[in-house]
């Protein structure tokens, strides 16, 4: 039996999808907590959970499931291409093979570059448009934060 503790609901707060592309689910849903305020957590951290009720990990779930990506060559998700690439600018797959923030390699001026497979940021962007390949207008364009005007 499932224990109170473990039960949620989705508010409409979001959490957990700071990199997340334009419309994705997470910037504006999250799971709270049912009985108390034991715990916050994001959509796909709900649909993965082994310990979360099944009615709101199926919640969740269909939450994520519904969800279209806007066509990649929407300007909106072009923006966030760039602003991926400049977030992960010199961050690598750890040589471990993680994809873990804390693990990533972090080259340093006069490294030798990698394979782009490798980049994190290209990582990001294709488990949302496994077709996406950067092109070097994308790396010129790639920032981080507000876009300074030309």
């Amino acid at each position: 039996m499932t224990s109170k503790r473990n039960y949620g609901k989705i508010v409409h707060e979001g959490q957990g999808g700071f990199l997340n592309p334009p419309t994705h689910p997470e910037h504006e849903y999250c799971v709270h907590s049912t009985y108390g305020d034991t715990f916050w957590i994001s959509l796909s951290s709900a649909a993965e959970s082994e310990w979360l009720n099944a009615a709101t990990k199926a919640r969740a779930k269909g939450i994520l499931n519904r969800w279209q990506p806007l066509p990649i060559e929407h300007p909106d998700v072009k923006q966030w291409i760039h602003q991926i690439l400049g977030y992960f600018r010199n961050c690598y797959q750890s040589a471990s093979g993680s994809w873990q923030a804390g693990e990533l390699r972090i080259l340093k001026a006069g490294d030798d570059p990698l394979p782009v497979d490798l980049h994190a940021g290209i990582h990001l962007i294709r488990k949302y448009y496994p077709e996406y390949q950067p092109t070097a207008s994308d790396w010129n364009a790639a920032y981080w934060g507000t876009k300074v005007s030309a």
